[in-house]
């Protein structure tokens, strides 16, 4: 007969002390989803009740630490990432730097087999300058 909220509010208070499984209405209303799992902890056993919270508090602990660890690992990677970019923007800038040497010692008249020995290059890079 419930053709409002207020109605499904009203039957689910009056009857919920009798009710043994499931409120009625849970598909219609979905809030009664949640009240209806706070009604069947109201039913279990003390011995029951307290592996149940055992049983949320582990579940809550792991996920904690699951967040932590997932937290750390993010930073962790963070870090490597920028050490590895540090080292190949050095690299990256050792390179340029031996080109803009070697192109200045090649436009200065230098031997290009000199060039190559003296900064590592080899003969055909420092052609293409």
């Amino acid at each position: 007969d419930c053709k409002t909220r207020m109605d499904y509010w009203l039957y689910n208070l009056t009857n919920l002390e009798s009710m043994e499984t499931t409120l009625p209405f849970q598909n219609e209303q979905p809030i009664f989803n949640k009240i209806g799992n706070s009604a069947e902890l109201a039913h279990l056993s003390p011995d029951e009740l307290q592996k149940y919270n055992i049983s949320i508090d582990t579940y809550r602990t792991t996920l904690s630490v699951l967040r932590n660890e997932r937290t750390i690992g993010f930073k962790k990677g963070e870090e490597k990432g920028m050490k590895m970019g540090v080292k190949q923007g050095r690299a990256e800038g050792r390179a340029e730097e031996k080109l803009a040497n070697a192109k200045s010692l090649k436009e200065n008249g230098v031997a290009v087999t000199v060039i190559a020995k003296s900064l590592g290059l080899s003969i055909e890079d420092i052609n293409n300058l």
